[in-house]
């Protein structure tokens, strides 16, 4: 699965904002899916740098205008943009996000 190569890649640093955990976490939380919730644990405890919400707002609002991102997506890439970062998404190739930023790739 190129999730869980992308995931295992112990040359990769992984950059995160609460949104992600506020975007991946309550479901399996709500519905006990333990295996889920400490899937999503593990990667949280590894991010080695979280972006400050604040500083992505605006940047978020100016792409999700601009190429008509949906507000978790535009958030997500505002971060990645913000500290360089490869963005790495399970979207559909064809999905906006790819043509907002040139070093967004997918695993779908």
């Amino acid at each position: 699965m190129r999730a869980l190569a992308v995931l295992g890649d112990p040359r990769r640093e992984f950059v995160a904002t609460r949104f992600l955990t506020l975007e991946v976490m309550p479901i399996p939380t709500k519905y006990n899916r333990k295996r889920e919730a400490a899937f999503y644990e593990r990667f949280f405890k590894g991010v080695s740098s979280w972006v400050n919400p604040a500083s992505i707002i605006r940047p978020a609002f100016d792409l999700a205008c601009l190429h008509g991102l949906g507000a978790m997506d535009a958030l997500h890439l505002a971060a990645a943009i913000r500290v360089g970062a490869e963005f790495v998404s399970a979207e559909r190739p064809t999905k906006p996000i790819y043509s907002a930023y040139t070093n967004a790739f997918t695993i779908y």
